[in-house]
Formats: C-alpha cells, sequence, structure tokens
C-alpha cells in the first residue's frame, strides 16, 4: 500500500491528510511565524491509538512521515521537529 499525503488548505490553516490503504489520519495544521513555517498537530501519546485507530510503535514513523512529505511537497529546504503534540516545520 501506498501512503499519501493531500491538503485542504483553510486561510491560515486546514489539514494534512495521512492516507496508507484503509487507514486515515487528518491533522490540523496553521502556518506559524518567524522560522516556523507551519504547526501540524497531532494526538499526544496517550490519545493517538484512540483518535487514529494505528499502534503506538508506529505513531513516531507516521509523524515523520508526514513531516518530511511535507517538505518536499510545500516546504523545500526546511527541516522539522517532533513534539508530544505537534510537528513544527522549520526554516533551516
Amino acid at each position: 500500500m501506498e501512503r499519501k499525503l493531500h491538503y485542504i488548505n483553510e486561510g491560515p490553516g486546514g489539514y494534512v491528510v495521512y492516507t496508507n490503504g484503509e487507514v486515515e489520519i487528518k491533522l490540523f495544521f496553521q502556518y506559524g511565524g518567524g522560522n516556523c513555517v507551519a504547526l501540524i498537530f497531532a494526538p499526544t501519546i496517550e490519545k493517538w491509538v484512540k483518535k487514529t485507530n494505528t499502534a503506538l510503535s508506529d505513531r513516531n514513523e507516521i509523524l515523520t512521515f508526514i513531516a518530511n512529505q511535507c517538505i518536499k511537497d510545500q516546504a523545500p529546504n526546511c527541516t522539522f521537529e517532533l513534539f508530544d503534540d505537534r510537528i513544527e516545520i522549520l526554516e533551516k
């Protein structure tokens, strides 16, 4: 199965939608300020399984894929940081 992202823009934010087969994870994002290009909000570790129907052991890999694909698609020359509740896309 091929993992994909698509984007729903709604003004100063929107959604990043991750799909992999029957799995769909819809994460809210908003544009940042300063060197932060965007914030993508993710369920915390405690809420991950319930909100995404995916294993907690897959969380870091899925969020890393989302961050890297967002950079490739929308923000070349950026990097990212993972936090408990979000991904920050940052200018280098």
